[in-house]
C-alpha cells in the first residue's frame, strides 16, 4: 500500500483554470463518491465479476467486514487476467489443474494486487491527480484513520471539472501509439493484449479503419453470461474465450478529431459513459484519448 509518492509534473504544463485545485487541501473526501462498492477479502471471484457487471464498476474496494479497513482493490483487468489474459491464469492451471468452476469460487484476495494505491482524506485534489498519474490507475479509495474506507475517487469524477472549452486540442494530449485488434482475432487475444500492455480498451480496426471498440468490461459482460460460464466449466477457458472479438465489441463508437477541444471530448465521454475515445482523421485512427490523458490538464 502506498500514499502519494513524490511526483514531478509533466512538461506540457497545466492550464490556468485548475490553479485552485493545487491550493485546496482536504478536498479528496469532498469530491469522492461515498456509495462505495466494497467486498470482503473472502468474496468469491465469480460473484465479484458479476457485481462489477451489474453495477458497471471497473473496480471493487476490498475491505474488512465491520471495521471497513482497506485491504485492497480488485480491478476488471485483474479478473480478465485471471480468466486467461495473464499471470493470474496460473491459479486455474496450477492450483486447480484447469478446473475453472472451482477456481472462480476462490476468494478475491487470491488475484487482487498486493500493492495498491489509496488517497488520504486530507489530500488536495492536485495531490490526488498526481497520485493517479504516478500510479497509472483509474481510481483510488479515500481513507481516514486506521485505513477506514470513506469513499472512492476516479478519473471520471475529476474530468467532470473540465470546462466545455479549454483551449487545448485533443491531438496534443492523445496517445499516438494506438494498439488495435482485428475483429477476427479472439476474445482471448484481446484479453492477453490488454493485460500484457496495461490497457483497459482496444480499438477494433482493420487496415487502419475503425470498426468498434472492446474493453475489459465488455469481456466481463460476455463471460458473465451463464452459458459461457457453463461452457468454460465443461470445455475450458480457451474454448469459451475463442470467439471472435467482433461478437462482443461495441459498434456504436463515439470518436473525436485531433482538433477537437479537450473539454468537448470530456463532455462527450460524460454523455456516452466512455472512458476513452478513438481519434479519427480522414477515416483512419490517428490516436486515442482517455480520461487518464485528460488528467494532465489538471496538474
Amino acid at each position: 500500500m502506498r500514499r502519494m509518492p513524490h511526483y514531478k509534473s509533466l512538461d506540457r504544463g497545466p492550464v490556468d483554470f485548475t490553479s485552485k485545485l493545487r491550493k485546496e487541501e482536504g478536498e479528496a473526501l469532498r469530491i469522492a463518491r461515498r456509495d462505495v462498492t466494497t467486498v470482503p477479502p473472502t468474496f468469491p471471484i465469480k460473484r465479484a465479476a458479476e457485481l462489477m457487471v451489474s453495477r458497471n464498476e471497473r473496480r471493487l474496494v476490498i475491505a474488512e467486514p465491520g471495521t471497513g479497513k482497506l485491504k485492497g482493490v480488485l480491478r476488471s483487468r485483474d479478473v480478465v487476467d485471471f480468466l486467461g489474459g495473464g499471470e493470474r491464469y496460473k491459479v486455474i492451471q496450477i492450483k486447480f489443474r484447469g478446473n475453472f468452476l472451482s477456481a472462480v469460487n476462490e476468494p478475491v484476495r487470491t488475484i487482487a494486487p498486493e500493492r495498491f494505491a489509496y488517497a488520504e482524506e486530507e489530500m488536495s485534489l492536485g495531490e490526488v491527480i498526481r497520485l493517479l498519474l504516478m500510479e497509472g490507475v483509474g481510481g483510488v479509495p479515500v481513507v481516514g484513520k486506521g485505513l477506514r474506507v470513506l469513499g472512492v475517487i476516479s478519473e471520471r469524477d475529476l474530468i467532470y471539472r473540465l470546462p466545455p472549452s479549454t483551449g487545448k486540442k485533443v491531438g496534443y494530449y492523445m496517445s499516438r501509439h494506438v494498439v488495435t485488434i482485428d475483429p477476427g482475432e479472439t476474445v482471448l487475444d484481446a484479453a492477453r493484449r490488454m493485460v500484457g500492455m496495461g490497457f483497459r480498451r482496444l480499438p477494433v480496426a482493420r487496415e487502419g479503419r475503425l470498426l468498434g471498440i472492446v474493453t475489459t468490461m465488455d469481456i466481463l459482460r460476455y463471460l458473465g453470461r451463464s452459458e459461457v460460464f457453463h461452457r468454460m466449466g465443461s470445455h475450458g477457458v480457451e474454448d469459451a474465450m475463442g470467439v471472435p472479438v467482433e461478437e462482443i465489441m461495441r459498434r456504436d463508437v463515439a470518436v473525436v478529431g485531433p482538433d477537437t477541444d479537450v473539454g468537448e471530448a470530456a463532455a462527450l465521454m460524460r454523455e456516452r459513459g466512455f472512458g476513452g475515445l478513438p481519434v479519427v482523421s480522414g477515416g483512419r485512427i490517428e490516436g486515442i484519448i482517455t480520461e487518464h490523458d485528460m488528467l494532465r490538464l489538471l496538474v
